[in-house]
């Protein structure tokens, strides 16, 4: 009797796993579906029937895990940023000089918008379709970036140094540069560093005793 108890005790336990383990599973298909219309359709054009169907489950099954588009947004984005290499602000500010900290730290975010090029694109498309808290956390990372940059300049840098790093910092100035106009990031960067230094320049000339 004791044996037979302990025998259907493991039967349940192994039946609990496996029902845990396949719940993981369909969940990450989930996932795994929303992740890849978002880079290709756009959050916009992502509904819930599109997810399942990419999914192999039903709605019911996406509802199951995800209650709301927030929390399936959520996990998808968690998910994409996991596999990326994401710009490391902490590693330019071994860089006290403005200019050589500007160009190591543009270096950086522009290797991240390349590698990440086509779902950046369609999420600043889409960003009216993007959950709140979404937006609000890839928005304080770029500003976490600028803060890093600007931090060497003399009180934080001038307006006109300020909005020339946070424009050249920006997905849309690399998008343009880079991928409208063709530049390569390097010579991107270059002109950056170039913009930003004739805004300081500029500053120091109106400064300078006549």
């Amino acid at each position: 009797m004791v044996l037979d108890e302990q025998m259907r005790s493991t039967k349940r336990g192994y039946r609990k796993t496996k029902r845990a383990e396949d719940e993981q599973r369909t969940r990450r298909r989930i996932v795994d579906a929303a992740e890849s219309l978002h880079a290709t359709v756009g959050p916009a054009r992502t509904s819930v029937s599109a997810v399942a169907a990419r999914a192999g489950v039903t709605r019911a099954t996406v509802y199951r895990h995800f209650p709301d588009d927030e929390a399936l947004f959520t996990a998808c984005s968690a998910q994409w940023v996991s596999h990326q290499r994401l710009p490391e602000p902490e590693a330019w500010t071994a860089l006290p000089d403005p200019m050589e900290r500007l160009r190591a730290g543009l270096t950086d975010i522009y290797r991240y918008y390349r590698s990440g090029e086509q779902m950046l694109t369609l999420i600043h498309r889409d960003a009216d379709a993007v959950p709140a808290p979404v937006r609000e956390k890839r928005i304080e990372a770029q500003h976490r970036w600028a803060r890093t940059l600007l931090q060497p300049f003399p009180r934080g840098g001038s307006t006109k140094v300020r909005a020339a790093v946070r424009h050249a910092a920006g997905f849309d100035t690399w998008r343009s540069l880079c991928v409208v106009q063709g530049l390569s990031d390097r010579t991107a960067v270059e002109l950056m560093v170039g913009m930003v230094a004739v805004a300081q320049g500029q500053l120091r000339a109106q400064h300078r005793p006549r």
